[in-house]
């Protein structure tokens, strides 16, 4: 019998007779039968992937052996040593990219549901950028970044008119997320967040040119590369995995008035002033009177909800060495804090593999299906504005349309405020659905002539549609004051196709030579294909919120919006790589593109980066330092590029839009060129330096990985202004570059370890820091700069010069409120004071991108208990405070505002205040964006703690009697608290969230 060193029996085994062909494999219970030559003596080796090679000897045969039980040990160097790219495993010692994997194990101990989550706290050159207004949406996708930005704001649709947009396509509001592959083939972000964290074996973060150079045209924003879990050998295995979560709104950023406090702050603008009528003294006395009996309404707690969530799946696999198998099905289900807002996901999956002698075949087909629903109660902004006096209920308890209609009579003249209830359309059945259906199939063969050579052929298809439908009956607040009939109610759909394949041909070559010489050559053919289209209608009249069907409508637009996108790619990928005893180790990668999305003269573009690698302990000088187990250096320089650009960019484009109109005349129609053609325009190109260090201490109970990085993207597609006068507004064109610097820490500290009790703690703490820089800007920003001149308001607006970072925040300087007059006294760029705020003087005032941060991660387990905490922080960045602008200085009294409007402004001479003094305009003192609102910012959150227990046969007999593999539960907090030196309000239009969850993993 052969099993592991848990006791847990080993299917699958390999079995052979030293030196000959014959053998076996063992069982599902892992027991063998063998039958020998006649002899004396004989060697059996044991192998078994992922497990050490063994080999026992049996000195004397007899006729009757006495059963032999053969325990087989991990191979955690052969596990530990090989770096996955996605198209050719690369062993550790002699790659010279930045790549840091991460087990799926690992990743559940952060987050039970969200990988993208788990990454950023591992990786510190991975990052979620942080988004205020949508907070814990479920709908909603994430900004990923990785070590900066490649792409200019702007991007290729910079300036362009709204038309040539819908013609062209946008590259889905994130131009720099990463290349998201999985199992060897590019998936979208969709389906990266919408994954189940337990089907996935392995993720890999490819950083610099050597590392992704391989992808050519689509590496610049790094790769993050997704290793699925393969099928078990053996028995049949079944697993159910359950996972029941609890959301709690997170309502501690906010900070707004009572009712009694909100009455008090409108006495003090004045508001009840007025001309002395009687009018005036009985709208004050008639709140006064709801406050004096206890009208306190808390707004922000009627459109929210504690929301229960749940994930269950099943997993059925096994098979011999020939034919393996695995079903996978998953259900989660994921209402939000909003009352009414969900995401359903349904999930399907079937991988088979097929071994024959040496050529294996591999099929994987995943179905998925997913609903999202958005709160039908509007937004959360809406709440945070109510006036806490009044009442959202009538009488008899139901939900009013109105909660007020009164007039403000005050010293500048009356102003008439409506207060429509955002609740009221809750009740009505409203509808705004996003449901997509999906099919991918990945099919591959391999052959391995022998154990050097591989030969892969692979071929990937898949198919989705999907729509998105918003209905609003004709008793919807939007309709108001609109009085045809054929214009009340409407109901918008837009339907969406799309299609891709990809063609990809490998081959791998690995060999030792003379027990020193470690070479290995790669090359791919890639061939792809995609095809969006999309198309929409849009009808009226629905007078009531029964048809709700979109054939009920009374009038449809006079014509539909659509669009079609279909982009091609071509590539040969190429990889060198040579290494002497694993010490000094080269690698050079090659790739040559062409795409459909550049103009016909720059249609294919190379790619290219060469690493070196030094391990310094292996040279004789170190074998002496036994206190240093690793000292690695490594090094690389390449060039990479950037896709995702509008599929027709480089082209003319012509609308139908405008002209299509019948012509008795004719049996043609109108079209009308939007966009000007650039023959030229060529691959954007980012040159990346890398330098790495690797270093451990005391047999690896201390660990250290620095790098530094420096990124410069060239030919940056910008768009350039053209004049008026030749009909458009502007072209596409390659003229920007960009700089990002860069340095990345990792330290990891094992103070204890006890591998007889399973035993261990370890201690990471890692961090970065991040710097860019434009170095060359088009005119296009440069009359972007112009028009946010003219558009500037009480938030600063983009603003780019060479020599300056894109995150500045540009402002004009301020030296605070005088105390005489309560008014602002700013600095002019020629140093002379005023009091009149000028575009002209707008400087940097800080910048949004921290000075440092990271996380800090602690992993403590013991005979099967494990406790794993995760934090974040940053430092030594600014922030524009919104909330001070929208809620103190500029805010609307007859709507409720932030308890500071009270006490940090300026109301008499000689006041030394931070704000202006209060008045009753729409738009408080009609402050513009100015310094005395950018704060440094210094973040802390606790980003999870997990508890969990597994209880398997080693530490647990009874589960073998009643037919269990292993048992596990864990218990997950994530987002227990967020500390900031800043206080202001974040998930503006969807509220942040705490989650509690309960896991439960068993299998048979």
């Amino acid at each position: 019998m052969v099993h592991a060193k848990k006791k847990e029996p080993l299917p699958g085994v390999t079995v052979l007779l030293k030196g000959t062909s014959v053998g076996v494999a063992t069982d599902k219970d892992g027991k063998f039968s063998l039958e020998v030559p006649q002899m004396d003596s004989v060697v059996l080796v044991f192998s078994f992937v992922g497990m050490k090679d063994k080999e026992i000897a049996i000195k004397k045969l007899e006729k009757e052996m006495k059963p032999l039980t053969v325990v087989m040990e991990e191979n955690e160097e052969e596990l530990s040593e090989v770096v996955v790219t996605g198209m050719f495993n690369r062993r550790k010692e002699g790659f010279t990219g930045s790549a840091v994997s991460v087990k799926g194990e690992d990743l559940k101990k952060i987050s039970t549901t969200n990988i993208a989550k788990a990454l950023a706290a591992i990786d510190p050159s991975f990052r979620i950028m942080e988004d205020v207004l949508n907070g814990s949406n479920p709908n909603r996708l994430p900004d990923l970044r990785m070590r900066g930005q490649a792409t200019l704001p702007g991007g290729s649709n910079a300036g362009a008119s709204a038309e040539m947009v819908t013609l062209q396509g946008e590259y889905d509001t994130y131009p720099n997320k990463p290349l998201l592959i999985m199992d060897g083939f590019e998936i979208d972000l969709q389906t990266m967040v919408d994954m189940d964290p337990d089907r996935v074996e392995s993720i890999t973060l490819l950083k610099d040119a050597a590392a992704t150079a391989i992808y050519g045209s689509r590496a610049a924003n790094g790769v993050i590369v997704i290793e699925s879990k393969v099928p078990k050998e053996g028995r049949l295995w079944v697993t159910y995995g359950g996972n029941f979560r609890v959301e709690i709104p997170d309502l501690s950023d906010y900070n707004l008035m009572n009712a009694e406090e909100k009455l008090r702050a409108e006495v003090l603008a004045g508001m009840y002033k007025g001309d002395g009528s009687i009018d005036v003294l009985q709208n004050y006395q008639d709140k006064l009177r709801e406050v004096k009996r206890g009208v306190d309404t808390y707004w922000l707690d009627k459109p929210l909800r504690t929301a229960v969530q749940q994930r269950h799946t099943v997993t059925l696999e096994g098979g011999d060495r020939a034919l393996r198998y695995r079903l996978y099905v998953g259900y989660n289900h994921t209402p939000g804090v909003m009352k009414g807002s969900k995401r359903d996901v349904m999930t399907g999956s079937l991988d088979l593999q097929y071994r024959f002698n040496k050529v294996l075949l591999k099929n994987s087909i995943t179905v998925d299906n997913s609903v999202g629903d958005e709160s039908p109660w509007g937004s959360f902004s809406e709440y945070t504005k109510l006036n806490p006096y009044l009442r959202p209920y009538g009488e008899n308890g139901e939900i009013l349309k109105r909660l007020d209609n009164f007039v403000i009579f005050t010293y500048t003249g009356g102003r008439t405020t409506d207060y429509a209830n955002p609740m009221y359309n809750a009740t009505l059945n409203t509808k705004n659905r996003a449901t997509n259906f999906s099919i991918r199939n990945l099919f591959s063969v391999e052959y391995n002539p022998n154990s050097d050579l591989r030969l892969i052929g692979s071929f990937s298809l898949s198919k989705g549609n999907g729509k998105t439908d918003v209905f609003r009956p004709a008793q919807h607040t939007a309709f108001e004051g609109i009085a045809d009939p054929a214009k009340r109610g409407d109901f918008r759909r837009t339907q969406r196709e799309n299609f891709q394949y990809s063609l990809d041909l490998t081959a791998s070559y690995n060999k030792l030579l003379g027990e020193v010489h470690y070479v290995t050559a790669n090359a791919r053919m890639s061939v792809q294909e995609s095809k969006d289209e999309n198309y929409g209608a849009h009808v009226t009249g629905f007078p009531n919120e029964n048809m709700d069907e979109i054939l009920f409508g009374k009038q449809y637009d006079e014509k539909m919006t659509g669009s079609e996108n279909t982009s091609r790619l071509i590539g040969w990928a190429g990889s060198f790589g040579y290494s002497y005893a694993y010490k000094y180790s080269v690698d050079f990668s090659i790739r040559l593109d062409g795409s459909s999305q550049f103009g016909k003269d720059n249609r294919f573009a190379p790619f290219w980066a060469a690493g070196v690698r030094w391990d310094v302990k292996k040279e004789n000088f170190m074998s002496r330092v036994d206190f240093i187990s690793e000292f690695v250096l490594r090094a690389s320089y390449g060039v990479t590029g950037t896709q995702g650009f509008a599929p027709y960019q480089s082209r003319e484009l012509y609308s139908y839009n405008a002209l299509l109109y019948p012509y008795l005349a004719s049996d043609g129609t109108g079209v009308e060129l939007v966009a000007m053609p650039n023959e030229k325009l060529k691959w954007q190109q980012t040159d990346t330096w890398n330098i790495g260090l690797e270093m451990g201490l005391l047999n690896g109970r201390i660990t250290a990985r620095a790098e530094y990085f420096q990124k410069l993207t060239k030919n940056s597609l910008t768009q350039v202004t053209l004049a008026p006068s030749l009909g458009f507004g502007s072209y596409p064109e390659n003229m920007g570059t960009l700089e990002n610097k860069g340095v990345e820490l990792n330290f990891a500290f094992i103070p204890y370890q006890n591998t007889a009790k399973s035993a261990y703690w370890t201690i990471s703490v890692n961090g970065s820091h991040n710097t860019d820089k434009l170095k060359k800007i088009s005119e296009a920003l440069r009359h972007m700069n112009e028009e946010n001149y003219n558009e500037q308001g009480d938030s600063p607006l983009p603003h780019y010069e060479e020599g300056e970072s894109i995150n500045r925040i540009w402002a004009v300087k301020s030296l605070g409120i005088d105390p005489m007059t309560g008014e602002e006294i700013l600095l002019k760029r020629n140093g002379k004071i005023t009091g009149e705020y000028d575009v002209v003087d707008l400087v940097p005032c800080g910048t949004t991108e921290p000075k440092w941060q990271g996380n800090i991660n602690s992993s403590f387990a013991y005979k099967g208990f494990g406790v794993d905490v995760s934090m974040a922080y940053k430092f030594g960045g600014q922030v524009y405070n919104q909330t001070l602008v929208d809620k103190v200085e500029n805010a609307d009294l007859m709507r409720n505002a932030d308890k500071r409007v009270l006490d940090l402004r300026w109301m008499k001479v000689g006041d030394t205040a931070k704000f202006k003094g209060m008045n009753t305009g729409i738009d408080g003192a009609g402050t513009k964006a100015t310094s005395r609102f950018v704060m440094d910012e210094n973040t802390f959150q606790m980003t999870s703690i997990a508890l969990s227990y597994r209880m398997d046969r080693t530490n647990t007999k009874f589960l073998e009697r009643w037919g269990l593999s292993s048992v596990k539960f864990a218990f997950n907090m994530e987002d227990l608290f967020y500390l900031s030196s800043v206080k202001q309000e974040r998930g503006t239009d969807y509220p942040f969230a705490r989650r509690f969850s309960f896991s439960l993993n068993v299998a048979f």
